[in-house]
Formats: structure tokens, sequence, C-alpha cells
């Protein structure tokens, strides 16, 4: 069953793409959290950013599961054409 299977694996990699960048995010929390603590305008920059980039994230993974892909529909021919075709 092929079904949609390229759309489930891009669906996939950016659903992984993501909790990537998140990590990444915490981890940075992680080790500047000492630095946090001594500098109160670091962590709110920090804090603003990662709000923000967590918005962004959360976004694109909302869309990225609302794509769909059609599947390819069959022609139907009209009888019409098909009695023109024998005619001719």
């Amino acid at each position: 069953m092929k079904d949609n299977h390229h759309v489930k694996n891009a669906k996939a990699i950016v659903a992984l793409l993501i909790l990537a960048i998140a990590f990444v995010i915490f981890y940075k929390f992680i080790a500047n959290q000492t630095y946090f603590g001594y500098d109160p305008t670091a962590l709110r920059n920090y804090a603003v950013f990662a709000i923000v980039g967590g918005g962004f994230l959360v976004g694109l993974l909302y869309l990225s599961s609302k794509t769909t892909h059609p599947s390819p529909s069959k022609s139907k021919i009209s009888k019409s054409s098909k009695t023109n075709k024998k005619k001719k």
C-alpha cells in the first residue's frame, strides 16, 4: 500500500527537525543556567526567543500536519467521445 508515503515521510522529517530544534533550545537553557541567574536581561531575551521560536515550531507542525496529497483521479470517458472516435 503506497498511498501518500512521500507526504508521511515529509511530515515525519519535519516533526523530527522540530523536535531537534526544541532540544537545542532546552540544551541552551541548561548550559547557560548559571549565567541567566546573574544577568536578568539575558534571561528575558532567552525567554522571548524561546517563546517566539516555540510558537513558530508549533505553527510549522500544525501547517505540515494539515497538508494532504490528493490521489490521482482516473479520467472517465463519456459515451459521446467514444462514439465520436468510432465514427472517425
